[in-house]
């Protein structure tokens, strides 16, 4: 009897690439989002990756903030989130889904700061903040990688 092959969902992992800003400039302690939400429905993970120039290694960084919601306008958007632990006492609290892009910086001549983070899929649609914590224009991209 032939040997029957049983397919299975995304083998191998399903991937895709999300853009949420391509060499957008944010003006000083500015925060920046493009909407619409984009869709990560069937996607286990997010890496999130993060390129801003910057001219030297004291400057403040870009940092990052995600929100998932039910919808691309954002139904019941949320950026906080708590994972319930057994070991903690109640009640605890919420974090932000925010992260830093200190200590990023690729040196001279390059003048180039990238992080990548990766945040489990905790919703339908995705969101990103980014926001430039220096007293400069940054020009930023933010893409991400979508993973089963």
């Amino acid at each position: 009897m032939p040997e029957t092959k049983v397919l299975k969902p995304c083998e191998p992992a399903c991937t895709r690439i999300v853009k949420f800003m391509t060499d957008q400039e944010i003006a000083p302690g500015m925060g920046l989002s493009i909407p619409p939400y984009s869709e990560v429905i069937g996607y286990s993970y997010l890496n999130i990756f993060v390129r801003f120039n910057q001219e030297k290694s004291d400057e403040p960084p870009v940092d990052l903030g995600v929100t998932f919601a039910f919808d691309e306008n954002g139904k019941l958007a949320a950026r906080r989130y708590v994972n319930l632990e057994e070991n903690v006492t109640s009640p605890q609290s919420t974090n932000f889904i925010e992260v830093s892009g200190r200590a990023s910086w690729h040196g001279s001549p390059h003048n180039v700061s990238t992080y990548i983070a990766r945040i489990p899929v905790m919703g339908p649609y995705v969101e990103v903040f980014a926001y430039n914590r220096a007293p400069v224009k940054r020009r930023v991209t933010v893409w991400g990688y979508l993973v089963s």
